[in-house]
């Protein structure tokens, strides 16, 4: 009985050894996918933030090539489309009204396609 106990043991052992390695990596691709996420999140975020930026004053605000970056730039956020989309188009209307420049309302319009696609 001893023996055959001794014979598995080493079979055992690696077994045990394998197992833990495939539970430790798939914990650290986990991990990795969460900050990844988050990161992007964080991205978007900051994106929405430049995007909608108001100033106290008027012509205040960040200039106009940052927010026309940061609209562009939502393209590369599909996964967050379920809040651009409504956002963008809130604010679409908000600048149509105020007659701001073309090249604003036309980047606005550019990503809502985008992302609807």
């Amino acid at each position: 009985m001893i023996d055959s106990i001794l014979k598995y043991l080493s079979l055992i052992t690696v077994a045990g050894a394998a197992i833990s390695f495939v539970v430790g990596l798939v914990k650290y691709l986990d991990q990795r996918n969460r900050e990844e996420r988050t990161k992007r999140y964080e991205l978007f975020h900051g994106l929405m933030r430049r995007i909608s930026a108001f100033g106290e004053k008027e012509g205040d605000g960040i200039p106009l090539t940052q927010q026309l970056a940061a609209i562009y730039e939502l393209q590369q956020f599909k996964e967050y489309s379920y809040a651009s989309i409504p956002i963008l188009g809130h604010l679409r209307a908000f600048y149509a009204e105020r007659q701001v420049l073309p090249v604003l309302l036309k980047a606005i319009d550019d990503t809502l396609s985008a992302l609807k696609s």
